[in-house]
């Protein structure tokens, strides 16, 4: 008699083993890099055959473009609405360094692998490129009349990269703590460089 078939259980089955190789890629990535991991390699940490790993990605930049799929689902880009009710710049700015922190707790693992190695090419060049575009419409709105001031850019640059917040979280500070000490700090800057004093 022949084996009844299920198709939602095989559907199933299918989408876990695939998620499971897009987990094991990342894994490997934030250990040794990007260039360092080979489809053997994570075809081994995924726990499936060469073929079953061939059948859901025929190509590296496959298995990257899912894997880039996943992250950016995981960690959503804050959007212009974290400005809503911000008339200042100060108000914005502390709006932008907050939204900073919040994506830095979320973007932890997508940082890690970059700080291994940057992702420069295929559809990892491409969602970087979407990022930072987005950062910085978020930076120029937040700074306003600001926008164009080379060096106000640099600095609120600087204030939200990820090395920075993290020495000013030093280990103890929540992630709302910390943005309020760099707003407390920073803001002040902006206001008066805003009002032609800095």
């Amino acid at each position: 008699m022949p084996r009844s078939y299920r198709l939602g259980e095989r559907a199933a089955q299918v989408q876990a083993t695939r998620d499971r190789i897009i987990e094991a890629a990342l894994e490997l990535y934030t250990e040794v890099g990007i260039s360092a991991a080979t489809m053997r390699e994570i075809g081994s940490r995924a726990d499936v055959a060469p073929g079953t790993l061939r059948n859901h990605f025929a190509r590296r930049e496959d298995l990257d473009r899912a894997m880039v799929e996943r992250l950016t689902s995981e960690i959503p880009l804050p959007d212009l609405a974290i400005f809503d009710g911000a008339r200042s710049i100060e108000e914005r700015v502390q709006s932008v360094i907050r939204a900073g922190g919040i994506f830095m707790d979320q973007a932890r693992r997508l940082y890690s692998m970059w700080l291994r190695e940057p992702m420069l090419t295929g559809p990892w060049a491409e969602k970087g490129a979407e990022y930072g575009a987005r950062w910085d419409e978020l930076m120029r709105t937040a700074l306003g009349p600001l926008a164009d001031d080379e060096e106000a850019m640099a600095i609120l640059r600087a204030v939200i990269h990820p090395a920075f917040f993290d020495s000013v979280r030093a280990g103890r500070r929540s992630t709302d703590e910390a943005s309020a000490l760099v707003t407390t700090v920073v803001v002040p800057w902006f206001a008066a460089r805003a009002r032609g004093g800095a």
